[in-house]
């Protein structure tokens, strides 16, 4: 049975096998383990696994272009601010634009990969992106710009959503890798991005390149088979008893919608909680991603020049950290998750907190910025492996998730560049990047609260019936 707070996976996987073990078992006999190997080794069994891979490999490309789109937007900024005859802080509401775009995307994506498989909805998108894409370079209208940023916002939240959506419902429990392997393509994609104006030093050339791969991994997806439609393709996670809800507020008032707004909350307590993680984690991120040149330019630490070099090497430090987090997930278990992120949290905010104090120093910016996209590389990664691990895999769930992943990755830009032009101080985007990693701390060590509550309500409610039955047996000693 789920706990009060939400509904948590691990916690009954673990009820379920320790009844397993308790429970008799009949003899195997030799012969019967021969026909288990044997039965193993079928040649549909390798089908299957050959499909796994290779769809597996399709939402790791369709992440790529999230990724590419993600970092193009903050890193082509003043390119396309300038295309627009205005400066990046002055757009800076383009963001809010994304944003938008980005709720609507979470919001309907969950109802989406319900009445549609899920292949289908992110090869329309990835072929929609496509043409916005190829339409970036050639805009001069500041309305224009926002509104081809709602629509990428829109486009990327739906298919961000989709490939941890289809990555868990393929892969089950096992999930937590792959979800790892979608950030660091993620990861990756977005290190070439600013390599590749950095190379090419022309924005169309950028965009044509990006939008063709955007369109080669829908035309790739079209191609991959519809797992929906193949048997044994999708992993069946067991699923849990329905959790009671418990009236809240004033009787005869349970319909209201504030009272359904906290059943919703308290049914998904532990995605809301890692929804804010991801959403400072991302939101730092791209707000570095947007406004380290500008960064540069206010605060001459280091030559102009070089502004766009230091986006690179914050994106390689992401890659390289992303690698590494995914070697170590391969033998995390809860408890060191909680203890590495911890780790990764307090780190990365004093790498930005080194800048802070030493903001005259070029050294400084350059070690500290790669320290941060070191230490920032796999944390997003290990906030979709705790939610893998700690609760079932729905749509709605993964579409809380991503909806903080979006909007940060939206609103927390938005709010640098406001700041920064009220306050006329640079430093607002060293601040927020250091407050971007010391946030999530206290919300992950409250998600673990609640998951422990959890597990211990579930052993309470297991020994319960026991000690009933136990209490109703006659005894028959003198």
């Amino acid at each position: 049975m789920a706990g009060p707070d939400g509904n948590q996976y691990e916690s009954y996987q673990n009820e379920s096998e320790t009844t397993t073990l308790l429970s008799p078992s009949p003899p195997s006999s030799p012969a019967r383990g021969r026909d288990k190997q044997s039965a193993s080794a079928t040649p549909e069994e390798d089908v299957r696994k050959h499909y796994k891979y290779a769809l597996g490999t399709g939402y790791m490309f369709a992440m790529g272009v999230c990724g590419i789109v993600l970092v193009a937007l903050g890193s082509t900024l003043d390119d396309l601010a300038d295309n627009c005859d205005t400066t990046a802080t002055d757009v800076g509401s383009v963001f809010i634009a994304r944003g938008v775009g980005a709720v609507l995307g979470a919001v309907v994506s969950s109802k989406l990969y319900l009445w549609m498989r899920g292949n289908n909805v992110m090869s329309i998108i990835l072929l929609l992106l496509t043409s916005v894409l190829i339409y970036m370079p050639f805009i001069t209208s500041v309305y224009t710009l926002h509104f081809s940023f709602f629509v990428l916002g829109l486009c990327t939240a739906i298919t961000d959503t989709g490939c941890q959506i289809m990555t868990r419902k393929l892969h089950g429990a096992k999930a937590g890798p792959w979800l790892g392997a979608n950030t660091v393509v993620f990861g990756i994609s977005g290190a070439l991005v600013p390599l590749i104006g950095y190379l090419t030093g022309s924005l169309f050339v950028q965009y044509v390149i990006l939008s063709a791969v955007s369109c080669a991994t829908a035309v790739f997806m079209i191609i991959l088979p519809a797992p929906e439609k193949y048997e044994g393709l999708l992993e069946e996670r067991k699923k849990m008893p329905e959790r009671r809800e418990e009236n809240v507020g004033v009787p005869g008032e349970s319909s209201t919608s504030i009272c359904k707004m906290a059943a919703f909350y308290r049914r998904y307590k532990i995605e809301f909680h890692i929804s804010g993680m991801v959403f400072c984690l991302i939101g730092g991120k791209v707000g570095a991603t947007a406004y380290l040149e500008s960064y540069v330019d206010d605060t001459d630490v280091i030559d102009e020049s070089h502004a766009e070099l230091l986006i690179v090497v914050l994106w390689t430090a992401i890659t390289i950290g992303r690698l590494a987090g995914l070697q170590d997930q391969r033998h995390l278990t809860l408890p060191r998750l909680y203890r590495h992120s911890t780790i990764l949290f307090l780190c990365g905010a004093a790498a930005a907190a080194a800048i802070l104090v030493f903001q005259s120093s070029a050294f400084v910016l350059w070690t500290g910025i790669a320290a941060y996209g070191l230490y920032n590389g796999p944390t997003v990664g290990y906030c979709y492996d705790l939610n893998n691990r700690v609760t079932m895999p729905s749509e709605m769930g993964m579409s809380v998730v991503m909806f903080g992943l979006n909007f940060g990755a939206s609103i927390v830009p938005y709010v640098i560049s406001w700041v920064w032009d009220y306050t006329d101080w640079p430093e607002t985007l060293i601040v927020i990047i250091m407050l971007s990693h010391l946030l999530p701390y206290p919300l992950m060590l409250n998600a673990k609260r609640i998951d422990e509550a959890n597990k211990r309500k579930l052993r309470e409610e297991a020994i319960t019936p026991s000690l009933s039955e136990t209490r109703s047996t006659p005894s028959f000693s003198v």
